[in-house]
């Protein structure tokens, strides 16, 4: 552990590399169920995660904890870029960078969970001094790390107002969404979504149902996953492979751990074709919401069985069965979320790069984003919806 003091004030802000580090305060501050308590902090360390390594800061005042807050500090490599999904020109520039810059990301938030809050403040705080204190966390953060770029993942509104008006070199990124449905209170099982649907929707619904009644699906057991882990692991990096950029890569212990220690809120299920894996599926069991999480599958079988769709529909049947009034689906694959019956989330993320011409280059890039990339928006598959 390091520390500074802020010339002119009372304020210490100090930083620590490991949770098992972290001194009482940090622990008394923060209640026992938060991600950010040390033993939840540990899970995550202890999961293997490639080129990640972790920092924690908190600002003290006199004797009392103002802010508790975690970064991930994530080594960028030629991995991150998917060769095959951008041009030769491309992928040269980056492998470029990348090999003599060996830039670093430090990232506010979680890069592989969006149901955690990775800031925790002082409650007699108002919301400027929630945010004074947290910029002072962030910049000391990118200090001790000499990272490239900052990310901050997921912050709420009462935070990100302040970064919108008061640090004009922080990004909001454009199209940041979540995708949610609205589970009907009045739904019993599939077949009553089936019938919310509109004729061309439930249609190609039951089309897509059909290849999944010859599969079998098991919710796996702590020990299940632990067994299946290798075979989990590359079934995920089946879908990874199909990425274009991919900040970060999983561990093939990351959701193994989670599971050992998450058992009764982390449900993961396997997907067999006859006795072979094909599949798996993964979410959280929130207090008001079903949150899908990672998935993978066998892409040629995608290709024969509807894999993704069916993984689709089989979040909303959990979401049903375990009555829960909202679904989550998460970032990725907008249209087809909407054509679900999923409304976007608008989201605040925020990037600061400390190079001024890339830094303007990427505010170029955000300015010049097509209206058109809401296109999907105008699905509405539900017969409640509003057209």
């Amino acid at each position: 552990m390091k520390h500074c003091k802020r010339k002119n004030t009372e304020v210490t802000v100090q930083y620590f590399t490991h949770s098992k580090d972290l001194p009482d305060i940090w622990d008394a501050l923060v209640p026992e169920n938060h991600f950010l308590h040390s033993q939840n902090l540990a899970v995550t360390e202890q999961s293997g995660l490639s080129n990640i390594s972790f920092l924690y800061v908190m600002c003290v005042k006199g004797d009392e904890v103002q802010i508790a807050t975690a970064f991930q500090i994530l080594k960028l490599g030629t991995e991150h870029v998917n060769k095959k999904l951008v041009s030769p020109l491309q992928h040269f520039a980056w492998r470029g960078y990348a090999t003599i810059a060996q830039p670093k990301l430090l990232v506010g938030g979680h890069l592989f969970r969006h149901d955690v809050r990775s800031v925790y403040c002082n409650g007699q705080l108002d919301g400027f001094e929630e945010y004074t204190f947290y910029k002072l966390a962030i910049d000391k953060a990118m200090q001790v790390s000499c990272t490239s770029a900052v990310l901050l993942k997921d912050m709420p509104e009462k935070l990100s107002k302040y970064f919108r008006n008061f640090a004009p070199k922080y990004l909001q990124l454009r199209n940041d969404i979540s995708m949610e449905m609205n589970v009907d209170p009045t739904w019993n099982d599939i077949h009553d979504y089936e019938k919310a649907l509109k004729h061309k929707y439930a249609q190609r619904f039951r089309k897509v149902r059909k290849p999944w009644e010859q599969l079998q699906v098991k919710e796996l057991s702590v020990e299940d996953v632990e067994e299946n882990k290798e075979d989990i692991f590359q079934l995920y990096g089946q879908v990874a492979a199909h990425q274009q950029v991919r900040i970060g890569l999983l561990s093939v212990d990351f959701i193994p751990m989670l599971k050992k220690n998450y058992d009764d809120q982390l449900k993961v299920w396997g997907i067999y074709e006859e006795e072979n894996l094909i599949g798996f599926f993964s979410a959280w069991i929130l207090p008001d919401a079903f949150d899908m999480f990672y998935i993978g599958f066998e892409y040629e079988k995608n290709y024969q069985l509807n894999l993704y769709f069916n993984i689709l529909f089989f979040s909303i049947e959990q979401a049903i069965r375990y009555k829960k009034p909202k679904l989550i689906l998460g970032r990725t694959a907008l249209d087809a979320k909407a054509r679900l019956g999923c409304k976007p989330k608008y989201l605040s993320t925020f990037l600061y790069v400390r190079n001024k011409l890339i830094r303007d280059r990427v505010m170029r890039t955000q300015a010049n984003t097509s209206d058109k990339e809401g296109a999907w928006e105008s699905r509405h598959p539900l017969k409640a919806q509003q057209n």
